[in-house]
């Protein structure tokens, strides 16, 4: 049996630290085989394609994005020391990856390899980047690239790739939502594993997320998903996951 837990959308520096250190007491109570984090993890704001607010810039420089990532990666590999750490793109990350693209005298350079700026070796993740990440066949975790409107919809999705051949958990929906299909007597789930950031962006009003943490257990024949949806109150943010309280 592998234990993992997904920690997806940060989007440094647009994080929520309350969500982010609910998250991370979680991570600490349940002692993960594997974490799987990135998913984005950061919004490289300063290199998107869009319109940027010049107020906004000024928090939201390149160094800073990382410095932020490299320490809530710190506090990540702290609350599971023995976890091995993955970490799988996200379409934000993968900005970094397009400007590359628009240099491509800069592509060859090992300073500019996304392990090297995200500082890998320093935040404990191991290997290189996976665009999805396989358990025996039973479930693939990836950040995703459909987007549906409607809760459990783009999970759905995500499945509707695979042909419901395997089980799905994606981030990038910034929702959570579970959805189940039989195919030949077994049963398949897609669930879309909510965000850490926070619920005000600028770019749109009152957008329709939830914030939360997914976890799983899987084995060659068994797939257990459980997804925390987060609450909040009062400014704080609260879960509750097998009898206990979580809160920030």
């Amino acid at each position: 049996m592998t234990t993992l837990a997904f920690l997806t959308d940060c989007h440094y520096p647009f994080q929520d630290e309350h969500a982010r250190q609910v998250a991370l007491k979680i991570v600490e109570e349940f002692k993960p085989d594997e974490i799987i984090t990135g998913s984005d993890g950061l919004d490289f704001y300063s290199l998107s394609a869009f319109d940027k607010d010049p107020a906004v810039l000024k928090g939201a420089g390149l160094q800073r994005q990382i410095d932020l990532w490299v320490a809530g990666e710190k506090e990540l590999t702290s609350a599971a020391p023995k976890a091995r750490k993955r970490w799988i793109p996200g379409n934000h990350e993968k900005r970094f990856e397009k400007y590359l693209w628009r240099n491509p005298e800069l592509c060859d350079l090992d300073v500019l390899k996304i392990s090297s700026v995200l500082k890998f070796d320093v935040c404990g993740i191991q290997g290189e980047p996976e665009d999805e990440i396989n358990y025996f066949d039973m479930l693939s975790v990836r950040h995703g690239t459909v987007v549906r409107k409607h809760s459990a919809a783009t999970a759905l999705g995500e499945m509707e790739i695979e042909k419901f051949a395997i089980s799905t958990m994606s981030g990038h929906s910034h929702r959570g939502g579970t959805t189940y299909v039989t195919v030949r007597g077994r049963v398949r789930q897609a669930q879309e594993c909510f965000c850490l950031c926070g619920l005000e962006p600028l770019y749109m009003r009152s957008p329709n997320w939830q914030q939360g943490i997914v976890l799983a257990a899987v084995t060659n024949e068994h797939l257990s998903i459980e997804p925390i949806p987060f609450t909040r109150s009062a400014g704080k943010v609260a879960a509750h996951w097998r009898g206990k309280e979580f809160r920030q």
